[in-house]
């Protein structure tokens, strides 16, 4: 798959074969943009922008034994994140500042390692 259909992946809703993986809903934060209703979630002002609450564990707020409880209205970053995209276009040396930075993305990061090939 060439960058630029990586890139336009980025912007289209995800179609991942996540089956019971949830390790993108336990990283570090989830940001609100423009097209979420703010209404809709629990939200805080972190770094200057609107983000999803977090559990003391630093989980999703809306991650349930589960799932996810508004699996069907997500925010719009979770409609379009795709693990598979992710670990493609992140060079590996970026890969290994941002898991020094957040431990939990090393899961993310292997998961679309794994998933990759399904693209």
């Amino acid at each position: 798959m060439s960058p630029a259909e990586l890139k336009e992946l980025k912007q289209q809703p995800a179609d991942v074969p996540c089956g019971a993986c949830r390790a993108c809903c336990k990283q570090d934060m989830v940001r609100l943009g423009p097209n979420d209703d703010l209404a809709a979630f629990r939200w805080h002002m972190e770094g200057g922008r609107p983000t999803l609450d977090r559990k003391p564990n630093g989980e999703c707020i809306y991650l349930t034994d589960h799932g996810c409880a508004v699996h069907d209205a997500p925010p719009d970053i979770c409609r379009r994140f795709d693990c598979r995209v992710l670990f493609l276009t992140t060079p590996k040396t970026q890969r290994r500042i941002r898991v020094q930075q957040n431990p939990t993305m090393a899961a993310v990061y292997e998961a679309g390692k794994r998933r990759s090939q399904t693209l």
